[in-house]
């Protein structure tokens, strides 16, 4: 939409721009960056509550494993994944200070 002209501006993850503009390098022309936000903590992989512990377990060690795996690397490096790295909640320290930054500047209204 902002290639196009429909909206003026957007925020877009970065993971996803490098996509779009890998994907369609026209878009380099008609688009730019105006300003970023971060860098911050990547979105978790994340399965349902419900799910037996022993089969959370492996799926955490199938997804740590998969940088290493060479049938991976091309799918991986496709998504710019590099590896998966197991988190805890404070891995996602540096998203509350941002959004505490913003409610302080008053950027979380809508007038």
């Amino acid at each position: 939409m902002v290639a196009s002209g429909v909206v003026d501006a957007a925020a877009i993850d970065s993971q996803v721009l490098a996509v779009e503009l890998r994907d369609r390098p026209q878009l380099q022309d008609q688009v730019r960056i105006i300003d970023t936000l971060g860098p911050s903590t990547i979105q978790p992989v994340v399965v349902a509550q419900c799910l037996a512990s022993p089969l959370k377990d492996a799926l955490r060690a199938a997804f740590r494993t998969l940088g290493d795996d060479p049938t991976m690397r091309a799918t991986l490096d496709a998504g710019f994944i590099a590896r998966f790295i197991p988190i805890n909640d404070a891995t996602y320290d540096d998203i509350r200070a941002m959004v505490a930054a913003a409610e302080a500047a008053g950027y979380l209204e809508f007038a």
